[in-house]
């Protein structure tokens, strides 16, 4: 039994609903009686770094109101919307039958909400599980995955999407995987705090108040994991959540060789080409080395940027091993080097 499967049939037996009364259900003195005991009870579930570049794909969304309702009125343990099934299901498209996480899509379901977003989560096929926040009513805001081997890795798992514009709500959540967590603490860089109200199977999703909103965008917040002797068991600090960098760009110059590596969604074992920039001091000259030795110049442009598209009968070169790009002088020296592979083959080597 899934950790979906397990917290709603425990709802079930403290307290059984019929579906067409889930929405009334959800807002009354009832649900949240159930929710508490449920949650403070112990619910035992199962237990992607050079940028790449996508030349076409994506998935398709199709618009629902199921996340408007359950950010609404905090109804919990309803399905998931299309478009955040439809987002959690691309994480595979592309990667080799080894590396895909397979979520189970058809059950992901709302876990934790606040006013203004919702926290899907889905377990993997083979253990451990993806969350995914969804604002604007069933806006996808960018998956977290945590496999059954890495579920350890963390006492506390956290996600916290950059805000969609300039006066959209501040939204943190995730899941205690530590079982002596016994609650979350959010504290704010000026010395505030405040307690996380936990969701089903002890995900949570809080929402940064606006009195403290000015700090948490520039300075970011701190997610405390406590035991019951009110102990720090983990912290992690959750960066600036003001976004500095759009683009994605702002460091890229400040490495001697930048790479990007130019692929496509349907099959990520392969790249079809590189580009970005030379920034070394001295560089003239770049050359693409394949694995096992072979090598072809890459043209740079005046202000040290490149882009090569690879011969077809080379992209699949990367798969499981790495090329390197290599910066030489006027006189032949290597400046400066950068070596780079496919996503698959990334993703497989973090």
């Amino acid at each position: 039994m899934s950790t979906m499967d397990s917290v709603l049939e425990r709802v079930r037996r403290v307290d059984p609903i019929r579906e067409i009364d889930l929405y009334q259900w959800g807002t009354s003195a009832e649900a949240r009686r159930v929710f508490d005991f449920v949650v403070s009870s112990s619910v035992v579930g199962r237990p992607r770094r050079h940028r790449a570049r996508w030349l076409a794909g994506g998935a398709v969304v199709v618009t629902g109101a199921f996340a408007t309702a359950a950010a609404a009125s905090g109804v919990l343990g309803g399905p998931a919307p299309d478009p955040i099934r439809a987002h959690l299901a691309a994480l595979d498209d592309g990667l080799p039958q080894d590396l895909r996480l397979n979520p189970d899509v058809e059950h992901a379901m709302a876990v934790a909400s606040t006013a203004s977003g919702v926290l899907y989560a889905a377990d993997l096929k083979e253990g451990g599980y993806c969350i995914e926040i969804a604002t604007e009513g069933d806006r996808p805001r960018g998956a977290a995955c945590v496999t059954a081997a890495r579920v350890g890795d963390r006492a506390i798992e956290v996600t916290a999407p950059i805000p969609s514009g300039p006066t959209a709500a501040l939204l943190v959540g995730g899941r205690i995987n530590d079982s002596r967590v016994e609650r979350v603490v959010v504290r704010y860089p000026d010395g505030t705090s405040n307690d996380v109200v936990l969701g089903l199977a002890r995900y949570w999703l809080v929402e940064v108040p606006d009195s403290v909103r000015s700090v948490a965008l520039t300075d970011g917040v701190q997610i405390a994991g406590v035991d019951a002797g009110g102990l720090d068991v983990s912290t992690l600090a959750v960066p600036p959540l003001r976004d500095e960098d759009p683009d994605g760009t702002a460091l890229d110059r400040a490495q001697p060789v930048f790479v990007s590596t130019i692929s496509t969604g349907d099959d990520l074992t392969l790249v079809l080409g590189v580009e970005g920039s030379v920034n070394a001091a001295g560089a003239t000259t770049l050359e693409l080395e394949y694995p096992g030795g072979t090598s072809a110049g890459i043209a740079l442009a005046p202000d040290g940027s490149y882009r090569f598209m690879i011969p077809p009968d080379r992209q699949s070169d990367f798969e499981s091993s790495s090329g390197k790009l290599i910066a030489r002088d006027a006189s032949g020296q290597i400046v400066a080097s950068v070596s780079f592979s496919s996503v698959a083959n990334s993703q497989r080597n973090p």
